[in-house]
């Protein structure tokens, strides 16, 4: 439930809400009625014997003897469908209406209580006037039989309740969560490429119109940080180029000096193999700024990547020739896409540098081509240690190494460039798979 939309749980909690409240109300207000209507019983109980009292006492030809019995004519005709059991002053049983038969209301204490009489529940009252003793009662069908009414009008009620203020507060959790959808769509839009855009400033002046003015002042601030950062980025690693370029210049000639010694040539060659790894962390930083500012240029154009993979096959077979490694390939004779062949050439020596690096003496390289749904896709795999599960979210991330390369060299940006350069010819990079036997990266581009 944790993971329900908001609305849902909005309409769900006051269908839960509202369910609660009329079961508490029932609760309420069924004992409440019941008792009314018990009380508003007692009293037609209690006037019902007032008559008979009156009636006995008043009436012509009313018994003169208290312990004789009375004959049926003296009894109210409201009294002769209740239960009467009439003693006079000694006990003597008076007067006993015909549906009693062979019952006994005279065990019944004085006040008015409710006892089963005929496997049914009735109202029994005691009531005195000397020399008289009435016990009278009646069957309490109506009473109950509008309890279970109640009852089941309550439990027809509640689902459809439920149902209705469910639909309602679903209807009104969608119209209030309108300004939050709104904003989330907005913000889905603000990306590196379209860095100004911004969320919707609600009509409203509420809560709704405050967090959007917070987030907008928010997302400006990090547009200009972004922007510096990236402008930055680009400016550090241009401007390296130039003495980087001039370094290599310089430590070529002097490595190619006749006059150093064997020992002065090993050291400018060791300067000359870091500053060629410098140049290349340069020139990553310098994409990746252009990338991040929105600012890379692609030429795309139909590419056969037939001649790229065997230009890249001769490469992996010249790498890897110190490791023994035996290289498969499963290339269609021809695979055209639509790319800038500079910048897929930069993907798949990644790529294939990675296959290298990362993989066993006398390991395998196995790379496969084939076209599917209007796309062209290259799958590289080598065999070695597979990447740890834990490090597979975060294996594009930039400076991100493996757990099974901690001791390689290299600066954790080959996977990051490869999949931007893949997402800005409007395809994908993804690691397909790594286990005991292959790691296999999957690169996805659009076809011609």
């Amino acid at each position: 439930m944790t993971r329900w939309p908001l609305k849902l749980k909005v309409g769900l909690y006051c269908a839960i809400l509202v369910v609660a409240g009329l079961v508490a109300t029932a609760a309420i207000m069924l004992p409440f009625i019941y008792k009314s209507q018990l009380q508003e019983l007692d009293e037609r109980l209690a006037g019902d014997a007032e008559e008979l009292f009156r009636d006995l006492k008043n009436f012509a030809g009313a018994p003169v003897d208290a312990t004789k019995p009375v004959n049926a004519k003296f009894i109210p005709i409201a009294l002769r469908l209740r239960y009467i059991d009439l003693e006079g002053p000694n006990g003597e049983e008076l007067y006993k209406s015909p549906n009693l038969r062979d019952a006994d209301l005279r065990h019944v204490p004085p006040g008015l209580h409710t006892v089963e009489l005929f496997s049914r529940k009735c109202r029994v009252g005691t009531f005195k006037s000397e020399p008289f003793t009435l016990h009278v009662g009646t069957r309490l069908g109506t009473i109950e039989g509008m309890q279970d009414d109640l009852r089941r009008a309550f439990y027809f009620a509640l689902p459809i309740a439920g149902v209705v203020v469910f639909l309602g507060g679903l209807l009104l959790a969608r119209q209030a969560l309108h300004p939050i959808t709104a904003m989330t769509a907005a913000a889905e839009r603000i990306s590196a490429l379209k860095p100004e855009e911004r969320l919707p400033m609600p009509r409203a002046n509420d809560e709704i119109a405050r967090l959007t003015r917070v987030l907008n002042e928010s997302f400006d601030r990090l547009q200009r940080a972004y922007s510096s950062a990236a402008r930055f980025s680009a400016d550090a690693s241009h401007q390296l180029k130039t003495p980087l370029s001039v370094l290599r210049a310089g430590l070529d000639e002097l490595r190619s000096n006749c006059d150093l010694t064997p020992e002065q040539r090993e050291i400018a060659g060791v300067l000359l193999q870091q500053t060629r790894r410098l140049t290349t962390l340069v020139e990553d930083l310098l994409l990746l700024a252009q990338a991040d500012a929105g600012r890379l240029r692609l030429n795309p154009a139909p590419l056969d990547l037939v001649p790229v993979v065997d230009v890249l096959l001769d490469d992996l077979s010249a790498l890897g020739a110190e490791q023994d490694l035996e290289i498969e390939r499963d290339i269609p004779p021809e695979l055209v896409a639509r790319a800038d062949g500079r910048r897929v050439k930069i993907i798949l020596q990644n790529l294939g540098e990675n296959a290298v690096k990362y993989n066993c003496p006398s390991g395998r390289i196995r790379l496969r081509g084939w076209r599917e749904n209007g796309s062209v896709f290259l799958a590289l795999a080598n065999t070695g240690v597979p990447i740890p599960g834990e490090y597979w979210e975060r294996l594009f991330d930039r400076f991100s190494r493996p757990g099974t390369g901690e001791n390689i060299k290299g600066h954790g940006l080959g996977l990051n460039i490869a999949r931007e350069l893949a997402h800005a010819h409007g395809g994908d990079l993804r690691l397909a798979r790594s286990d005991d036997q292959w790691t296999e990266f999957e690169l996805r581009l659009p076809s011609e």
